[in-house]
């Protein structure tokens, strides 16, 4: 069904930027605990998962 899944460099490197960005921003939301942070919390968590779980388990095709 997925044989033909891969990363490419850029795609990659797109997720790891989405990965950084985003969890510094819940790290930061979950350190400052305002109203709504829950919310927030998880608006910043789904995209880290995705990203690390692209970036985790699809392999990268180089060349």
């Amino acid at each position: 069904m997925f044989d033909g899944l891969v990363l490419t460099p850029l795609t990659a490197t797109v997720f790891f930027v989405i990965l950084v960005f985003c969890g510094r921003g819940f790290r930061q939301n979950w350190k400052a605990q305002e109203d709504g942070w829950v919310l927030r919390g998880w608006l910043y968590a789904i995209p880290v998962l995705i990203s690390f779980t692209a970036l985790a388990f699809v392999p990268m095709e180089f060349g």
